[in-house]
């Protein structure tokens, strides 16, 4: 028995184990389940080449993907093909190899996923009061289906803190504390509100591996969590992975908002103006919003500084007790003690020199500390 503390308290990632957050969760074994729960429903998968070490090729973002439709039900059959052979022609993950390719439908807030559905069974079956988190349950939570090699770069998030339910398969997590030297690589470009990434390359990695990494492997029954601007990389290790996640709102993301809209402001102006592509600078859900725009959401989140907590005041919700959970906080190792080998690959740019230098301008003027340093400027003239 364990009492949940308050979050906002937490500054080093915690698991829990054997917490229930869905129901009979033997049950999601395979997907099958899942597959009922969405019967023919497309959802958005993005295919990426497989990796040949877990942190050593260079970073595909989102936007370096293919984004195809399909079923959860064509989604198992791929990941359970022996070769595409074995597939129909119209099938449509036929063209990609589940040897050389992943496949990740990330990021599915589920009331958007289900139209706003609060009757979907789904919605009902979430429920995270085992950990403490009283009266959430899928209303306010995330979807992520993948196979093995999926990933997630490795990134913070800018708003709230985390919690992340594995319900089939394991995933590897590599966490950093938001101080770590890991943080010089960080990069805006591609942008996506809410994300900051790191671009990491082979060349690079013997330089930290004397830095601090909290190495976890999620099994189903677990439930992370993710302190606030923890850097954090994720990856699938079986053939099926299914976790739920859900985000909650802190005190202070009303400031963090201003400055993502600062950062907004600054890379899609020069991106605009030089007539780059979006595709290559945005992620992929992400629009290139114009700087009037900008401005105005920009002028009207200015108006609102004194806002102290959300409205929702979300992050009440997590302090109670939580009874059948063994909490166990996780310790850091070093880096370069973990394994992981560097890949060889070449991997070269299609960038002009121009635009090269142009990033490297944007890195320095999205940087963390430049956007604290103009935010502070801002709110004093």
């Amino acid at each position: 028995m364990s009492m949940m503390t308050a979050a906002p308290e937490w500054n080093v990632p915690y698991v829990f184990k054997g917490a229930t957050i869905i129901d009979d969760t033997h049950s999601w074994t395979g997907g099958r389940r899942l597959a009922n729960l969405f019967n023919e429903k497309l959802l958005s998968f993005r295919l990426g080449k497989r990796q040949k070490s877990f942190f050593g090729d260079r970073v595909q973002f989102e936007k370096d993907c293919n984004h195809i439709q399909a079923t959860v039900n064509d989604f198992l059959s791929w990941t359970t093909s022996i070769d595409n052979n074995s597939l129909p022609i119209d099938h449509p993950l036929y063209q990609y190899s589940n040897k050389e390719y992943f496949a990740y439908a990330d990021y599915m807030h589920l009331p958007e996923l289900f139209e706003n559905d609060d009757q979907h069974p789904l919605i009902h079956m979430i429920k995270w009061s085992d950990i403490g988190l009283k009266d959430r349950s899928g209303k306010e939570s995330t979807l992520w289906i993948g196979s093995q090699g999926s990933h997630t770069p490795c990134h913070y998030d800018t708003y709230g803190i985390n919690f992340v339910a594995q319900i089939v398969g394991k995933k590897r997590w590599l966490l950093f504390p938001p101080e770590s030297p890991i943080g010089q690589l960080q990069t805006r470009i591609p942008y996506e509100e809410s994300s900051v990434y790191i671009d990491v390359e082979p060349s690079v990695l013997d330089k930290f591996k004397d830095i601090d990494v909290y190495d976890v492997t999620l099994e189903p029954g677990d439930v992370l969590f993710v302190p606030k601007h923890w850097w954090h990389f994720v990856s699938s290790l079986d053939t099926i992975t299914i976790s739920v996640n859900s985000w909650l709102e802190q005190p202070d993301d009303h400031v963090e908002r201003i400055k993502e809209m600062l950062v907004r402001q600054i890379i899609t102006s020069t991106m605009l103006s030089h007539d780059y592509p979006c595709d290559q600078w945005l992620n992929h859900n992400e629009i290139a919003t114009d700087p009037a725009t900008n401005l105005t959401l920009l002028s009207s989140l200015l108006a609102n500084t004194d806002v102290q907590e959300p409205t929702s005041k979300r992050s009440r919700n997590i302090i109670t007790t939580a009874n059948h959970v063994n909490e166990q906080r996780l310790t850091s190792t070093l880096f370069g003690s973990i394994g992981l080998t560097p890949s060889n690959d070449n991997v070269s740019s299609d960038a002009s020199d121009d635009e090269i230098l142009l990033k490297r301008l944007l890195k320095a003027m999205t940087a963390s500390d430049t956007i604290d340093l103009i935010y502070n400027k801002l709110l004093s003239a």
